[in-house]
């Protein structure tokens, strides 16, 4: 009787030490033979061809009808009886099917595991558009995406500028001021014209060269320094409109962004013209013990002491976000690579998803949000191919440094969100599932770790910090429309925006200036 020492097919008899009993291993199974020619066919790209010998191919497809034949259901037979050449002819296709399926994932699996090609997506593979020849080897094609080829950088020991700034009561006066337009009502201006912080009823055309883009009916805004749509701005609205009345018409610049849904237009600057038809202002509340008390302060002191630390947690935010972009700045010029265009407009929408979140988990009110968004959605590309490039060169510092994401810093994390959110940590770990956002919170986890760890080495620059915030009105309409399949521009009828609503509900946006509430942490 055949001990199995020589047969590798052959169960291999164990002892247990402890137990005493005697257990039958599983065979080793001998890892599958091929040859892989691999070329790079573009940035962060490279083509796979793996070819697998006919003994290979021969061995499986003899495994597998094994397998079939003590399985297979056959007419006039009892199962496991039937002739190894009916089985063969009669489950020829599912055999056959079976063996390019056990043959490529073995391929594949060894392909990850000898030659680490690091794989950011799945690989593209037509299955189904691939057989296997009746004679000579089996060959079959990927294409893979895989992480940016660049050397370390050198992260440690450097030194950056750290914006300083002392609050002052000014500082506070005007952040105590946002704070009561927040409280305060909004109330037909009855005499003069816009000033910066009213409220305007509008048309608003965009056209280019005598062409129609779009049109957006009884939109109502409010007047900021700057006006942004969801596929571009009108950077100098302020300017162009102080001083408008009623039934005045006023034309200026609009800029497009690179997210606009018209290739031709991205980038462009267009005419944007301004039909006013209403004006509001906002009246202020009084600021009394019954209005302290009606918002949970004892006093005037308490309030702007409150509002002082908003403004205080907020300068360490800008201080932050100023350091890490200098330090990006730095490593990426000194580790340039290329990203697939492909890649980076996949990645778009989940970009400024994260974006979004991030800014959510940063205390961030929503009008701000809604501001933020809309300059990322303009410049979406750009804000994607950059966020993309930090994450690459972030990720191989983490590598090198062992940081690693743990269940700790997840539970922190949570725990830090449902406090700024005065939510549970087990409604915010629900939401976070729901929404399928947990790697990107285990990404930001991760930058966050390793940006530390290279801020642990810096040394600072003191510099004044020089506020370049500036307040911003932000409206859920397109400046430009799709043009129609196979044409280069679109004119036709544009799609009206919302009528005005209830102007009591409406609020102060900015970009970083919006009147924060006591509690809230702005960040940046």
């Amino acid at each position: 009787m055949s001990t199995g020492e020589n047969d590798p097919d052959s169960p291999v008899s164990t002892v247990d030490e402890n137990e005493g009993s005697v257990t039958e291993a599983e065979p080793t199974k001998p890892k599958l033979d091929f040859d892989v020619q691999i070329n790079k066919v573009g940035p962060c790209k490279k083509h796979v061809t793996i070819t697998i010998p006919r003994v290979e191919v021969d061995r499986q497809f003899d495994e597998s009808l094994g397998t079939m034949k003590r399985e297979a259901l056959v007419p006039g037979f009892r199962p496991g009886h039937a002739p190894r050449t009916l089985v063969e002819k009669r489950y020829r296709k599912q055999v056959a099917d079976q063996v390019k399926s056990t043959l490529m994932m073995g391929a594949l699996e060894r392909l990850d595991e000898d030659y680490k090609l690091n794989p950011i997506t799945e690989p593209k593979l037509d299955v189904a558009a691939i057989s296997i020849p009746d004679e000579g080897p089996f060959q079959f094609e990927i294409e893979i995406e895989v992480r940016p080829e660049f050397s370390l950088p050198s992260f440690k020991g450097l030194t950056i500028d750290r914006p300083v700034k002392t609050i002052s009561e000014a500082d506070v006066d005007g952040q105590l001021r946002l704070f009561l337009e927040r409280h305060g009502q909004i109330v037909p201006k009855l005499e003069g014209g816009a000033e910066i912080g009213d409220y305007l009823t509008a048309d608003l055309r965009f056209h280019l060269d005598g062409v129609h883009l779009n049109e957006v009916k009884e939109i109502q805004f409010r007047l900021q320094p700057e006006l942004r749509f969801q596929d571009g701005s009108v950077p100098n609205v302020g300017e162009a409109l102080v001083g408008v009345t009623p039934g005045e018409e006023r034309e200026t610049e609009a800029k497009i962004g690179s997210g606009s849904a018209n290739p031709d237009l991205r980038g462009q600057s267009i005419r944007v013209t301004f039909k006013v038809h209403d004006l509001k202002q906002v009246r202020l509340p009084e600021v009394n013990s019954a209005f302290l008390s009606s918002i949970g302060f004892a006093s005037l002191d308490e309030l702007r002491q409150a509002l002082r630390e908003v403004l205080e947690r907020r300068l360490r935010s800008q201080q932050r976000q100023a350091m890490r972009v200098e330090i990006m700045n730095r490593l990426i010029q000194e580790t340039p690579f290329e990203l697939p265009a492909d890649l980076v407009a996949r990645q778009q929408e989940a970009t400024v998803r994260r974006l979004i979140h991030e800014m959510q988990q940063q205390g961030f009110s929503e009008n701000d949000i809604r501001a933020r968004e809309a300059e990322i959605r303009t410049n979406a590309r750009e804000a994607t191919q950059r966020s993309l490039t930090e994450y690459f060169i972030l990720s191989q510092i983490a590598e090198a440094e062992g940081i690693k994401v743990e269940e700790e810093d997840i539970a922190l994390e949570i725990e830090a969100i449902a406090e700024r959110n005065d939510e549970s940590p087990r409604r915010v770990r629900s939401r976070i599932e729901k929404e399928g956002s947990g790697d990107a919170l285990a990404t930001q986890i991760l930058e966050r770790k390793t940006l530390d760890r290279i801020l642990e080495s810096v040394t600072y620059h003191e510099v004044p910090l020089i506020d370049q915030e500036v307040a911003v009105e932000t409206l859920d309409q397109n400046a430009t429309l799709a043009p129609p399949p196979g044409e280069s521009s679109v004119e036709g009828p544009g799609a009206e925006g919302a009528n005005a609503e209830d102007a009591d509900a409406a609020e102060t946006s900015t970009e970083g200036g919006h009147a924060q509430g006591a509690s809230e942490d702005p960040g940046v």
